[in-house]
């Protein structure tokens, strides 16, 4: 009798988490639209439906159409989104970037926040002031619900093995902010985080495998296979950045991260033009002047990122692969030259997509992620509204 009453507890948490996937999933749904699609009874449905209700995860919105045979008007409904609230924080190199989301991933506020130059513990306060400022200005009815930082380095059992551009002083982030705040708190690599808003935000939710490039002061990827996350043993998955590029004498055997990261490129941009105050604007603008020098240099990158876009797709073979970056999205047109160049070297028309929103994709990503932790769905699939 036991182990019937555990299985039954267990069959029935696991339909509750269908029917809540149900409501997350559809902009408006209904009970019996429910029943349909989960091929479950409507005594079952409505079971479950009203435990979801009373625990304040439904928001209904009146009656809709009925159908074509006749019949009542089901009574439609939608995620209740201040069921609670999530808090981001990407923990970059020059900024911090700040957001809060209610449970439908709707963007409450997002603050970014100057840091270059300055210490973790100065950047870290800054994150406390933006909960406790959330925490005192959101409505919600369970408040908030967990915290995800995004972390530029390499993360393993939800902490920090290596972050390259951020001497991190041996802080232990999780134990510090789930005593202040008593939530859940996650870490997880920038690139990842990537590569999870393009599955449950963007085009990606077409795709069961992709690969995310991010390119930013690094360069690493975010790999989705079967639309999971692809970790490796210890975290290390998708560090492609430290690959070996062999494009002619003067690149052969240089890491790829060291010619076609952003850093790098405005770097040796710098060199060339002897302009120390050279930043990202200033190379998509002497770019689109059609500065031969600054041209030859983004050709290259773009050759570079090729080759290593044809690496990771012969031992991956993904779907598809889009590319996070702020460089890309203000000269677009870099995307037509290593689409072209991919498509020499490979001979096929594998989608190669630029990320639609790069300011939000890491954040929102990491909106998705503890989401998906704080309601147990780690294992479903949820897809959220399209990041405007």
């Amino acid at each position: 009798m036991e182990n019937r009453s555990i299985s039954r507890t267990q069959l029935r948490n696991r339909n509750l988490k269908l029917v809540l996937q149900q409501i997350i999933n559809h902009p408006a749904t209904s009970r019996i639209a429910i029943s349909h699609e989960l091929n479950l009874n409507k005594s079952t449905i409505s079971s479950l439906y009203n435990s979801l209700s009373a625990d304040h995860f439904i928001e209904e919105l009146g009656e809709g159409a009925a159908s074509n045979v006749g019949g009542r008007k089901p009574i439609m409904a939608r995620l209740n989104k201040k069921y609670g609230y999530t808090i981001t924080f990407d923990l970059g190199y020059r900024q911090l970037h700040a957001m809060a989301n209610y449970l439908d991933a709707e963007i409450i506020d997002y603050q970014e926040i100057d840091t270059k130059g300055r210490p973790i513990e100065d950047m870290l306060d800054d994150c406390r002031h933006f909960v406790q400022e959330m925490q005192s200005q959101v409505h919600a009815i369970h408040g908030l619900l967990g915290i995800c930082f995004s972390i530029h380095g390499i993360i393993n059992d939800n902490q920090i093995v290596h972050s390259p551009w951020i001497d991190m002083h041996d802080i232990d982030i999780v134990k510090q902010f789930k005593a202040e705040f008593d939530v859940p708190v996650i870490l997880e690599n920038e690139a990842n985080l990537s590569a999870i808003y393009e599955r449950d935000f963007n085009a990606g939710r077409d795709y069961r495998n992709s690969i995310t490039l991010s390119i930013h002061r690094g360069i690493g990827a975010g790999i989705i296979l079967d639309k999971h996350l692809f970790r490796g043993k210890q975290g290390e998955a998708g560090e492609v950045g430290r690959s070996l590029t062999l494009l002619g004498p003067n690149t052969a055997g240089q890491s790829v991260e060291s010619i076609c990261s952003e850093e790098a490129i405005i770097n040796r941009v710098k060199r060339i033009k002897q302009d120390e105050t050279t930043n990202r604007q200033t190379v998509v603008q002497l770019y689109q002047q059609h500065d031969r020098e600054v041209e030859r240099i983004l050709s290259q990158s773009c050759s570079v990122i090729a080759g290593l876009i044809y690496n990771v797709v012969t031992t991956l073979n993904p779907d598809a692969i889009f590319i996070n970056s702020e460089l890309l999205a203000e000269a677009p047109e870099l995307l037509s030259d290593i689409q072209d160049n991919y498509r020499d070297i490979a001979q096929d028309q594998l989608p190669i997509i630029l990320t639609k929103n790069t300011q939000f994709a890491t954040s929102l990503g990491g909106c998705s992620l503890i989401t998906h932790y704080v309601l147990g769905m780690v294992d479903y699939e949820l897809q959220f509204k399209e990041a405007d």
